[in-house]
């Protein structure tokens, strides 16, 4: 049996409001959802194969996801049907599902974008979606950009709605502009670590001519994965207010050491950063944690696209595509809790007791 799940999951389904007229409302907003979940955690990568998934369910699977009896006599009961689920996905509010799973309590969030390449359609550019990510990969928030906008633009609306005081923000280089470390120091009373490239071209300069050779490396970390090894080591330098950025302090480097465990072949990147962290709050070894911790939210992309099919799905009308992407967001929050190697080996197992397992893994009764 896997692991109690990481939120009252039940407990925060019954707050969400259902989006639908009261009148010839057959199925409740929870089995709902919970159906759309537990199929996307069975394998499913589109609506289409979760009606399937729900339409083939049986009594028992049925009883558990809390769909309505149609018969009390016999306690038989019915599944939504698929132009239901499709329905609810369409006009719920996607913030309702980024909610399911985001902790009480922040400390770091990863702010990244990705497009939905699969939503794009002759007339429409695809869907873009800006989401807040936290170390342990729960969704913290989620919001759409706006055709015509970028990213710097949405980011504001993403993290309106979230307390971020004292949380360390961390983003790419696209978010490292003066007015975002101002906005999330002064107004947020948060904290970042952005990533600097030539897209903030005097800065760049800046950072990359401080005195790194000099620079003692505060730390070193080793990885053997994925049939390379890793090593990775970090500098930072005190700025005492050399580059002009707003609030930043501390100048970060961070050097990786790639060689091929097969081929022998060495590769090395450099990546540089800025933070507002003073030196007393966050010292090298917690930097360099920050700053890898952002490289997994494009893991993470990864992983949504691979095994669950996220580029591959067309949908593309209403909140849908916002809100498929938050299931599949919450979805590898119950699977990479079953301790299996991979995500794709988690699904397999799960798909072996295709009714049983996906309601055990997100715990329900």
């Amino acid at each position: 049996m896997p692991t109690p799940p990481p939120v009252d999951l039940l407990g925060r389904l019954a707050y969400l409001d259902d989006p639908r007229s009261p009148q010839g409302r057959r199925h409740s907003l929870a089995s709902v959802l919970l159906c759309a979940l537990a199929a996307i955690v069975a394998g499913a990568r589109h609506l289409r194969a979760i009606g399937q998934w729900t339409d083939a369910a049986p009594q028992h699977t049925l009883a558990r996801l809390g769909c309505r009896i149609t018969c009390p006599a016999l306690g038989a009961r019915t599944a939504p049907s698929p132009a239901t689920i499709r329905r609810v996905l369409l006009a719920l509010a996607p913030e309702a599902l980024t909610a399911l799973t985001k902790p009480e309590a922040l400390q770091m969030v990863a702010v990244d974008g990705k497009t939905l390449r699969g939503s794009a359609t002759p007339t429409e550019a695809a869907i873009h979606l800006l989401a807040a990510l936290t170390p342990d990969r729960h969704l913290a928030a989620q919001v759409r950009v706006p055709a015509g906008t970028s990213e710097i633009d949405a980011l504001a609306a993403l993290l309106a709605g979230v307390d971020l005081t004292g949380v360390v923000v961390t983003a790419d280089a696209l978010h490292t502009q003066t007015d975002t470390a101002t906005y999330l120091v002064e107004e947020l009373h948060a904290d970042y670590v952005l990533t600097v490239k030539r897209n903030q071209k005097a800065l760049f300069e800046q950072v990359k001519a401080l005195p790194w050779v000099q620079a003692p490396t505060l730390d070193i970390t080793c990885d053997r994965d994925h049939g390379r090894s890793e090593t990775r080591t970090v500098k930072v330098i005190d700025l005492a207010g050399a580059t002009g950025f707003p609030h930043a302090v501390q100048a970060v480097r961070v050097r990786r050491h790639v060689t091929g465990l097969r081929t022998g072949k060495v590769s090395w990147t450099v990546a540089y950063a800025v933070t507002s962290l003073e030196v007393g709050q966050a010292g090298a070894a917690r930097i360099g944690a920050l700053v890898r911790g952002h490289w997994n939210i494009e893991a993470w992309h990864h992983v949504k696209d691979v095994s669950l099919g996220e580029d591959a799905c067309k949908v593309h009308s209403g909140h849908a595509p916002d809100n498929l992407a938050a299931l599949r967001a919450l979805a590898l929050v119950f699977l990479r809790r079953l301790g299996q190697d991979t995500v794709p080996d988690a699904i397999r197992w799960v798909s072996y007791e295709a009714f049983i397992r996906p309601l055990d893994v997100i715990g329900l009764p």
